[in-house]
This record gives structure tokens, sequence and C-alpha cells, in this order.
């Protein structure tokens, strides 16, 4: 796998344009004012989707897969838990700990005619925290579009580094923390090991949803919950932004009906999360799509489209700052690693079209910022 040592304009490597940015509005920090993809690695030997990148305090980096082998055929699953290891993150490698059993093979579905599936995953204080929910297969969902939703998310966590993991499986089933789509794909607010007083980050986790769609989903709402106590795994603990300045307690709601959304953009926001960079005091979030719709409708897998968005706050305003369309790779559930960050650069872990097992796999690609 050779190293990345120069920058490139992903859309030479896979025929696609680049479509020109948008200025951001001046606030805190340095603002992104363009993004700039390079070429994609994929990693050998694994297969799945849905990666996420946590940083936990062993340095190492580790992620869920959905829809999973996991790393050198660890076994058919619906979720999967990998261990991401290396200091290059281009030449990186992985080992699956724990292919969730509980959670059934891939494409496994329950009573419910749905499949465990998994967004958000992040490291706090020494303890994983992993996001599972149930989804629909497009094909079956009834969805006009056969978009696929998720629905009655719960938080599991792991304190011996994916090993184990508390809330068990049916509790998952029978008493989800999250009933309903409103809250159904939330990935944690990523700040890495570097701990930061930003925006409250110090005191509080904060966690972003679409309306629950793993693909073309249409807003955007946020949570929040005090740091020493998500470890409660306790819905009741959780506040959801209702307007105003996200700084004044007074801004956040008991009550997840209140939710505002923080972003809009009906059909464009497939489930995904935003980092904060610490170089530039700013957050990075790469919304993505299937432009045809749903992605199991024909032929639909083979182009997305991702528009990056960058805010001075979670709560925003997130402006649109670039976007960039992968075909016919179809990459897609974008998200930002937290770690080998600079203030100019940063990666992505994503997957391709589900077809291509060359591009059905975890896929490393820099981010140049501007």
């Amino acid at each position: 796998m050779s190293q990345y040592n120069r920058r490139q304009v992903l859309a030479a490597a896979v025929g696609a344009p680049w479509i020109a940015s948008a200025s951001a509005p001046a606030g805190a920090g340095s603002p992104i004012r363009s993004v700039r993809c390079g070429s994609p690695v994929p990693l050998a030997d694994n297969s799945g989707d849905t990666w996420v990148a946590a940083w936990a305090d062993d340095g190492n980096l580790y992620s869920p897969s959905d829809d999973t082998d996991g790393f050198h055929k660890a076994g058919s699953a619906n979720i999967a838990f990998n261990r991401i290891d290396g200091s290059d993150p281009l030449q990186l490698s992985g080992v699956t700990v724990n292919p969730m059993p509980d959670y059934g093979k891939g494409g496994g579905r329950g009573a419910d005619g749905c499949t465990w599936k998994s967004s958000g995953c992040t490291s706090i204080d020494g303890v994983l925290y992993w996001v599972v929910a149930r989804h629909k297969y497009g094909e079956d969902s009834g969805d006009a579009s056969k978009r696929q939703p998720a629905s009655n998310a719960s938080i599991i966590k792991s304190t011996d580094f994916g090993k184990t993991w508390t809330r068990p499986a049916k509790e998952n089933y029978d008493t989800p923390m999250f009933p309903g789509s409103r809250f159904a794909t939330p990935y944690f607010i990523e700040y890495g090991r570097d701990r930061t007083t930003a925006d409250g980050a110090d005191r509080y986790v904060y966690a972003i949803s679409n309306n629950g769609f793993w693909d073309n989903g249409d807003d955007m709402v946020l949570g929040r919950v005090r740091r020493d106590r998500i470890g409660a795994l306790n819905a009741s603990d959780w506040r959801f932004f209702a307007g105003g300045d996200g700084a004044r307690d007074a801004s956040w709601s008991p009550q997840l009906a209140a939710a505002k959304p923080v972003l809009d953009q009906r059909g464009k926001l497939g489930m995904t999360g935003a980092v904060y960079l610490h170089a530039r005091r700013r957050y990075l979030m790469a919304g993505w799509y299937y432009p045809a719709g749903g992605g199991k409708l024909k032929d639909a897998c083979t182009k997305t489209v991702w528009d990056f968005y960058e805010a001075a706050h979670p709560w925003g305003p997130w402006t649109r700052i670039g976007s960039q369309e992968f075909s016919p790779q179809g990459y897609y559930s974008p998200e930002i690693c937290p770690k080998f960050q600079t203030g100019d650069r940063v990666y992505a872990f994503t997957a391709g079209n589900w077809n291509n097992p060359e591009v059905y796999r975890l896929t490393v690609i820099p981010l140049d910022l501007a």
C-alpha cells in the first residue's frame, strides 16, 4: 500500500467533477473554507460498512462495522467491533475484537422484520460507547424511495476495549433507550483524546442524529448528556437542542419532541457525525446521499455525493463548504477520524458499493482543508 505523499483531487481518481466550494462565515477559530479529497486507500482483508473511528485511551482506534465479515473473515455479522492498528493513517490494519454474535449474522432479521445496525462510536474517559438500532432494508421498508429506516436506538458500553458490552441485545430490543425514529442514528461529536473546554466538551457529550434513515435522511437534531452521566445509559439524562444559543442551558429540553433541526437538507443527509478540529477550533461534518434516491433503487448504489459542512459550535449554524461526487464506487457513510489531525488535513473512514468486494471494505480518504 503506497504512502499518499501529494495532494490530489479525487475527481482525477474517480472521474467525478469537483464542485466549487462556498465561503464559510466569520466566527470563532479559523473557518474551513473548502475540502479537497485525496486518493482512496482500502485496507486489506476485511468487508463491511459504517466504519466509525473512536480513539481510545490505549492509543488505538476502534470501529464498528455493519453487514460484515470483519477482518480476516472473522464471521458473518449484522454488526462487529474491530481494532484499527497503525501509526500511519494510510497504512492501517485491523483485527475483529468481537463479532457480536448476539446481534445476529449478516442480514439476519428479527420478528419486527428489522436487523441490527449501528451508528456512532466514541471513547469517553476510558470507556467505549456505541449506538445500535433496528433497521429495515430499503427493499422491504415501504419507503417511496426505498430508503432504509432506523428506529429504537440504544447506547451500549465496554470497559475492556470491546471484548464485552453492557446492555445486552435482548434489552436493547425490548426496551430501547430512544424509541422511535427521531434519535435513531446518533453519532457522537468526536473530540478525540485532546481534552478541550470548547462548547463545554469537558462537561457534556454531544450526539447528532438524522430523522431515522441510514441513507438520504432529511434533517439533523442535536442531543447532549452530562459527561459524568453518559455511563448510566439512561435516556432521561439526555437533553435536546431546542433553538437559540446552545451555550445556555435554557436552550436544551428534556423532551426529544422539542428538538429543532440544526441542519435541514431534505433527502441529502444520510446518517453521519461531526468531528472537532482542535487546530482550527471548528467542527467538520461530511453529509452524504444517493442522488437517485434511496440506496436500494436500481443502480443508485454506484453514485454518491458528499456535502461538507463546517460550524463554530455543534448547534451550528452549519455551512456547506463544498461537495464531492463518487462514481462508480459510491462511497458512503463517511466519518472523519479524530486521530491523525492537522490544521490542514484529516482522514475519512468510509466504504463503497456493497456489490463490489473491492470497495466494500474499510477505506481511508485524506481530506485537505483550506
